[in-house]
C-alpha cells in the first residue's frame, strides 16, 4: 500500500511522465509530417511546383508557382498560373498568418480580397478540417522560401 502512495505522489508531482503523452517537439513534427502527405500524396498541389521541359517536376521551385511560359487555358481565361505557396514574404505567402491561411482555403478569398484562381479547388478544402489546415500550414511554413513572382491571370477576351 505505501509504495502505490508513493508511485502516486511521484506521478501527481510529475516527477513520472505519464505515459503515451508526446513531447511538444514531437508533437510539431507529427504536424509537419501530416501536412507534407496531404500536400504531395491528397490533394494534388503539385498544380504549384513548375515542370521541366522532361516533364519532370523541379524541385528548385517546389510549390513556388507557375513560370510566366506556364499556365492554363479556359473560356473564360486566356492563362490562370498557380500561385506561390512558399514562406517568400513578397512572392508567396510568408507575409499570411495560420489563420489568414485557414480563412483562405475556406472562403476562397485572399487576405487582401483577391479571389482565389479558377483551377485551385478550394470549394473541396471547406470540408478539410482545421486541424489537416493547421498541418498543411505547418509544412509550408518549413519550405524554402522562394522568390517567384507569378504573372496575373489573363482574362479571354470577348
Amino acid at each position: 500500500m505505501r509504495a502505490r502512495t508513493s508511485l502516486l505522489v511521484l506521478f501527481a508531482l510529475g516527477l513520472i511522465l505519464p505515459i503515451g503523452r508526446p513531447a511538444p517537439a514531437q508533437i510539431q513534427e507529427d504536424l509537419i509530417s501530416r501536412g507534407r502527405y496531404i500536400v504531395t500524396s491528397i490533394q494534388g498541389c503539385v498544380c504549384h511546383t513548375p515542370r521541366n521541359p522532361d516533364g519532370s517536376y523541379n524541385t528548385n521551385l517546389h510549390l513556388a508557382g507557375a513560370p510566366s511560359n506556364a499556365g492554363w487555358t479556359t473560356r473564360r481565361w486566356k492563362k490562370v498560373y498557380a500561385r506561390n505557396i512558399t514562406p517568400d514574404p513578397e512572392t508567396g505567402i510568408g507575409r499570411w498568418t495560420e489563420s489568414d491561411f485557414i480563412a483562405t482555403m475556406k472562403t476562397g478569398r485572399t487576405p487582401d480580397e483577391r479571389i482565389l484562381d479558377p483551377f485551385m479547388p478550394w470549394p473541396r478544402f471547406q470540408a478539410v478540417t482545421d486541424t489537416d489546415l493547421r498541418a498543411i500550414w505547418a509544412y509550408l511554413r518549413t519550405l524554402k522560401p522562394v522568390k517567384n513572382k507569378v504573372p496575373e491571370n489573363i482574362p479571354a477576351e470577348k
